[in-house]
């Protein structure tokens, strides 16, 4: 529980067990223990110590450089100079003021902000520490503030699909998730849906209400949503809203279960990639079109494959790491 509570995924419960038994000084010792235990397993940050190293030498050798030519003249003049010996000290320390700055100018995101991440065909909940629940889904990365919500507003960043859950504060401040620089859902508390991914970006509203900004043409706009709606960012960087629609479907993915209407193996395909990474083909392109309406549960993008075969009519071929979908 200790280690689920270092890492954030410990609920609200769980951490106040926690905290309570770590304020506790019997429990000093072996806190102590643990802790060093976690970093020992679970590094926050590991450097790049070669590579640290490859950068400083290759900056002390290109400021050093201009001396040594200078010091070639030296040798013909066997005085000794005072200040030569001074300005390599000088470039030395320059060199190493320079390499630290920099140093922490490279690794501010990973000392500033915690990152989740989950794996193909993998699902995770984050618990912040707001008392909000972030439900992950596979392939899919989540930035938070590594220090907790210390701005007027809690903002994290997601790339991929999840499912928020928003606790509303006393002083009631803004919860934002940012998909983009063009693109962030602002709410209070409630319970919506965010699909990020290349192919495009939806928001699922449940409960509560949102506001989406976004960003057409360099102009900036908003769109309030409310449950039942499901807001989709169309081609030209437009946001439809699309009303009372089943939004609970949109989530599903939490019980390894998949929701289609209507939806074409074009979308399915692009689903098994982005949730699996498996890659399939068509031996036809009128076969994208096709579509299915099901309800399936499925552990694995085989799984989902056999069935959308079976219920088409299609047969799959297996060539190394390359499927390829053929009508029967």
């Amino acid at each position: 529980m200790l280690f689920e509570y270092l890492a954030g995924r410990a609920n609200p419960l769980e951490r106040q067990l926690v905290e309570d038994w770590i304020r506790d000084q019997e429990n000093a010792e072996a806190f102590n223990q643990w802790l060093m235990e976690y970093e020992t397993k679970c590094p926050q940050f590991v450097p790049d110590q070669d590579a640290a190293i490859s950068i400083l030498l290759h900056r002390l050798e290109t400021d050093i450089e201009p001396a040594a030519e200078f010091s070639k003249s030296i040798v013909q003049n066997p005085r000794p100079n005072f200040f030569s010996a001074r300005s390599n000290s000088f470039w030395l320390m320059a060199a190493s003021v320079t390499f630290f700055v920099g140093a922490g100018w490279w690794f501010r995101e990973p000392l500033q902000y915690k990152t989740y991440q989950t794996a193909y065909g993998q699902t995770t909940d984050v618990y912040l520490e707001d008392g909000s629940r972030v439900a992950l889904n596979s392939n899919s990365k989540l930035r938070i503030p590594r220090f907790g919500f210390n701005d007027e507003v809690r903002n994290v960043d997601l790339e991929g699909e999840a499912e928020f859950s928003v606790s509303h504060t006393i002083d009631h401040k803004r919860f934002v998730v940012k998909t983009s620089d063009q693109f962030q859902v602002e709410v209070l508390g409630t319970t919506f849906s965010v699909f990020a991914r290349p192919r495009g970006t939806k928001v699922a509203l449940k409960s509560g209400s949102v506001r989406i900004d976004y960003s057409q043409n360099n102009e900036r706009k908003e769109v309030m949503m409310e449950p039942g709606d499901l807001a989709v960012v169309d081609h030209a960087g437009a946001v439809k809203l699309a009303k009372k629609q089943d939004t609970n479907t949109f989530a599903m993915w939490k019980e390894q279960r998949y929701v289609f209407n209507s939806t074409s193996v074009k979308d399915i395909l692009a689903m098994i990639d982005e949730n699996f990474g498996q890659k399939v083909k068509l031996s036809s392109a009128e076969m994208a079109q096709r579509t299915i309406t099901g309800n399936f549960k499925t552990k694995n993008a085989d799984e989902l494959l056999k069935t959308v075969s079976e219920v088409l009519d299609m047969k799959i071929e297996q060539n190394g790491d390359t499927v390829l979908l053929k009508n029967q």
